[in-house]
C-alpha cells in the first residue's frame, strides 16, 4: 500500500458522517463554487465540507487540497498551503475546486488573511496532473528608490572584493549605498577594506567587537540612507545574468502587506539548492530542499516565487521603516536565528515575507563562519539562542507554519506525507533503578549498533546519547525492548521504542516477518551525568515480558562508553 493510501487511511474517518442539507442550501446560496477542470471526479463529501466550514466563519474565499485519481486508485496529494497571496500570483495554487462569496470581485491574491479559510482536506480529484503555472511577481525596478545594502565582513577582504564586484556589476541605478560594517580585522586586512571602500565609494564602518550578526547589523541599518535595506553576506555571488535584481528585491520589498523578501541561493556547483525558503520543523528553523539538486519541487515551490515563513539573512530586503518598527535584529540573538526572528515579527505584524525563487544568486556558504553544531560547547551556546527564540514566538510556532501543510512531514527537508511511524517520532527515555534480576537465554540473538552522543535530531531531541540496535527470541513476539545501562554497581533500565529492521529479518528468514527486530532509545545527556558514578557506562539490550521478567542473551552484547 503506497503512503497516501495508508495516510487515506489514517485520516479519512470523517467520510460518510452524514450531510447537512440545510448547511448546504445555505451555503449555495451565498458562494458560487468553482472547479479548475471538467476533467475530475466529483467528490461525495466535497460540498459538505464546505458548508460546514463556511458555517463557522465569515469567509470571502474557501478552498480545498487535491489529489489525482490514475487507474482508479487515489495518488499524488497536493497539500497546499494557507492563504498565500504571492504564491497564487506566481502558481495558481488556489485553482482546483474553491468558492467565493457572490459579490467578491478582488483577485484570489488580494485578500485579508482572516477572510480566507483553508480546508485541509483532499476534496478535488484530477483525472490528469496539473497544469503549471509559473509567473514571475516582482514588479520593474523603481527609478530614483533608494537602497542601502548593508555586508558584514571580517579578515575576508577578497571575499568581500567578489561579492562588491558582482554587486556592482548587477546595479542599474546609482541610488545605491553600500555599507560595510567590520568587527575587527587585522591591521593589514582593514588596510586593504579601506582600499577597496575608497575606490567604491563604500562606507566602512570598523569597530572591533566580539562577533554579534544582529549588533553588527543594526549598526549598519542606522548608518542607512535607504528606504529598503538590504543585508548580504560576503560570500554572496550576483550572476551576470541577474542583473538588477537587488533593486527588483528592493521594489518588491515596497509592495503593501510585504515583509522581508528573500531569493534562492545555490551551493557554487550551480546545481544545488542552498536556500529556497525557511520552515519550521520539529528540529527547529530549516532551509526547505537544502542541499537537494536544484529543479521543480512540490508544485513550483523551489522554482517560483512564494510565500514563506522565513528567508535567510544571507540575502534579505525589508523596508526601513517595517525593520525598525519590528526592533530590528534581536542582538540577544547574536549568531544564530536572528533572520528568522526578524521574519516572524513582520508575519506577526500581518505583513508576507516573499521567496524569489525563479530568480537566483550563489552563495559559498559557511566560508566565513565554523558550523554552529561542531562542538557541544557552541551547540549549547546555539541551544540558548533557540530556547529564546522558541519563547518569544510561541504563539505563532505552536499554531504550526502556515505555508507548509501539517500533512507535510514535519522532520525531513522534502515533502513527503507526513506518516511517521512510532520510533521516529519517539523522544527521551527516563530511566529507572533497575532491582529485577536479568536473566540469560540462549534463543537471545541481538546487537548494539549505537551508544552515541548526539547534538540534535530531527525529531525535536536535543543534547542526548542515542541506543539502538536489535533483539529478538526465537519464535516469541510478546517482548518489549529496552536497555539497561550500568554504571559502577547500579544499574538503570531504559525502555526503547520498537522499530523495523528488514536487513535482520532477511538473515533471520524463519522468523515471522511482521516482527520488529530493532529498537531505539534516547537519554538525554543531563540524565546521564546525573546518574553517572563512574565515567563509564555499560550498556546491553533487553527483552522485557509482560509480567516484568528481563532477559538477555548468553552471548555477550554490549557497548561501552565514557561520558
Amino acid at each position: 500500500m503506497s503512503r497516501y493510501l495508508q495516510w487515506i487511511e489514517k485520516t479519512e474517518k470523517w467520510r460518510d458522517a452524514g450531510h447537512d442539507i440545510h448547511a448546504i442550501g445555505r451555503f449555495l446560496e451565498k458562494y458560487d463554487v468553482f472547479y479548475d477542470s471538467d476533467d475530475h471526479v466529483p467528490d461525495p463529501d466535497a460540498v459538505n465540507e464546505f458548508a460546514r466550514h463556511a458555517a463557522l466563519g465569515d469567509y470571502d474565499l474557501i478552498y480545498c487540497d487535491e489529489d489525482i485519481i490514475r487507474d482508479d486508485e487515489r495518488c499524488d496529494p497536493f497539500f497546499k498551503p494557507g492563504y498565500s497571496p504571492d504564491t497564487q500570483r506566481s502558481t495558481g495554487y488556489i485553482n482546483g475546486m474553491y468558492a467565493i462569496r457572490k459579490g467578491v470581485s478582488r483577485e484570489l491574491w488580494d485578500l485579508e488573511r482572516d477572510r480566507v479559510c483553508h480546508i485541509d482536506k483532499v476534496l478535488y480529484h484530477r483525472v490528469r496532473e496539473r497544469e503549471d503555472v509559473k509567473k514571475g511577481i516582482l514588479p520593474d525596478i523603481r527609478p530614483g528608490l533608494d537602497i542601502s545594502v548593508i555586508i558584514l565582513s571580517k579578515d575576508h577582504p577578497e571575499l568581500f572584493r567578489g561579492a562588491y564586484d558582482s554587486l556592482r556589476a548587477s546595479l542599474v541605478g546609482e541610488n545605491v549605498q553600500i555599507i560595510l560594517t567590520d568587527n575587527g580585522s587585522s591591521e593589514a586586512n582593514r588596510r586593504k577594506y579601506e582600499e577597496i571602500c575608497k575606490v567604491g565609494g563604500i562606507d566602512y564602518a570598523y569597530e572591533p567587537m566580539a562577533f554579534n550578526y544582529s549588533a553588527l547589523n543594526n549598526k549598519g541599518a542606522k548608518r542607512a540612507k535607504g528606504e529598503v535595506l538590504i543585508f548580504m553576506n560576503d560570500d554572496i555571488e550576483i550572476p551576470a545574468e541577474e542583473k538588477g535584481i537587488l533593486e527588483k528585491l528592493a521594489a518588491k520589498a515596497c509592495e503593501e502587506d510585504c515583509g522581508a523578501v528573500g531569493i534562492k541561493l545555490l551551493y557554487p556547483d550551480l546545481t544545488h539548492i542552498q536556500h529556497c525558503g525557511v520552515t519550521i520543523l520539529k528540529s527547529g528553523p530549516s532551509h526547505k530542499l537544502s542541499g537537494y539538486e536544484d529543479g521543480s519541487y512540490y508544485h513550483g515551490y523551489s522554482d517560483s516565487d512564494i510565500n514563506t515563513l522565513a528567508v535567510t539573512g544571507a540575502l534579505l530586503a525589508v523596508r526601513k521603516d517595517r525593520f525598525e518598527k519590528a526592533g530590528g535584529f534581536d542582538e540577544k540573538l547574536a549568531v544564530a536565528y536572528n533572520d528568522v526572528d526578524l521574519c516572524l515579527k513582520l508575519h506577526e505584524e500581518g505583513l508576507y515575507n516573499v521567496c524569489v525563487n525563479s530568480h537566483h544568486l550563489i552563495h559559498y556558504e559557511s566560508a566565513t563562519r565554523p558550523d554552529d553544531r561542531r562542538d557541544r560547547a557552541s551547540y549549547l551556546r546555539l541551544k540558548e539562542e533557540k530556547d529564546l527564540f522558541c519563547k518569544k514566538h510561541e504563539k505563532t510556532l505552536a499554531k504550526g507554519d502556515p505555508y507548509i501543510s501539517g500533512n507535510i512531514t514535519g522532520t525531513g527537508l522534502d515533502f513527503d506525507i507526513n506518516l511517521p511511524m512510532e520510533y521516529e517520532g519517539s523522544g527521551l527515555s527516563e530511566p529507572s533503578v533497575l532491582k529485577k534480576k536479568v536473566r540469560s537465554r540462549n534463543r537471545i540473538h541481538a546487537a548494539l549498533d549505537r551508544f552515541d552522543y548526539r547534538l540534535s535530531d530531527a525529531y525535536g531531541n536535543e543534547d542526548f546519547y542515542e541506543l539502538s540496535g536489535w533483539i529478538f527470541m526465537e519464535g516469541k513476539n510478546c517482548f518489549d525492548k529496552a536497555v539497561v545501562i550500568r554504571t559502577g554497581e547500579t544499574c538503570y533500565l531504559v525502555k526503547a521504542t520498537a522499530m523495523p529492521r528488514p536487513d535482520v529479518g532477511e538473515v533471520y528468514k524463519t522468523e515471522k516477518k511482521e516482527k520488529e527486530f530493532g529498537f531505539i532509545a534516547r537519554v538525554s545527556m543531563d540524565v546521564l551525568e546525573r546518574i553517572r558514578e563512574e565515567r563509564e557506562f555499560i550498556a546491553t539490550p533487553v527483552l522485557v515480558s509482560r509480567r516484568g521478567r528481563i532477559y538477555k542473551g548468553k552471548e555477550e552484547c554490549q557497548k561501552k562508553r565514557k561520558i
